[in-house]
């Protein structure tokens, strides 16, 4: 046999041995929903994933939080998928229909399923480790760097002491020194379905509010004031591993 007989051979064999059958072994691992249909709707959570356990279980949440766990079955005979839920509500609308894209690996996955007459699809792909949601990326020590409002650079007005930071705390509590020094403490909470946080002032007198959250990198967080008493500025963080002074 020819050099070129073996690779031919080689070639054919990999992609049998390689191609997606449909079974119970396909669904198994971890999955992020990279997106979520509803009707003509795109309603995709953020980092939302599941983690397929090969001894029927499985648990699910949003970034490094778990908020549901359960059982599941795959039939092979339709290939469809059902998971049932122990910890929470029970699903009222029956298992998932399942398909793998032509030419993948298993690496990408579809259930779909009609609730309340309207079409749900979510498209899975496989991931190797959880994924970071805002929430995750937003906690820690933050000392502020930059305000901008109406476009325009103010931080020295707005903080010419450089006194203000917010420590971020992974029991939602959060812990802020303003400009004045004063300390204020609060709760926060993130949407979701989108990079969005409020923060729920302890001072009754104190409204609440919310900003759009951007992280570029792991040590920078840029709050964009989307409340009627912070539209259009724009406050800047550093990451920092010790209170200021």
């Amino acid at each position: 046999m020819t050099y070129f007989s073996h690779l031919f051979l080689f070639l054919c064999v990999a992609l049998v041995s390689f191609s997606c059958t449909p079974d119970e072994k396909s669904v198994e691992g971890l999955w992020l929903m990279s997106h979520v249909n509803v009707g003509d709707q795109e309603m995709t959570p953020v980092a939302k994933w599941t983690q397929i356990n090969a001894d029927g279980t499985y648990e699910s949440g949003n970034g490094w939080l778990k908020s549901s766990e359960g059982t599941w079955r795959y039939s092979t005979s339709d290939q469809t998928f059902r998971p049932e839920e122990t910890n929470g509500l029970v699903d009222p609308f029956g298992p998932f229909e399942v398909s793998f894209p032509s030419g993948e690996i298993c690496d990408e996955m579809i259930w779909s399923r009609d609730e309340d007459g309207m079409t749900v699809k979510v498209t899975l792909k496989r991931i190797d480790e959880l994924p970071k949601a805002p929430a995750d990326e937003i906690q820690g020590l933050w000392d502020l760097a930059e305000v901008q409002e109406n476009d325009e650079v103010v931080t020295k007005q707005y903080d010419p002491e450089d006194r203000q930071y917010i420590f971020i705390r992974w029991d939602r509590i959060y812990v802020e020194r303003t400009a004045g020094g004063q300390r204020q403490t609060g709760y926060w909470h993130m949407n979701g379905h989108s990079p969005e946080v409020i923060f729920l002032s302890h001072d009754a007198e104190t409204d609440p509010q919310s900003w759009r959250v951007q992280t570029e990198d792991a040590h920078t967080l840029q709050l964009t004031g989307i409340s009627d008493s912070n539209r259009d500025r724009i406050m800047t963080f550093s990451r920092i591993n010790s209170f200021p002074e």
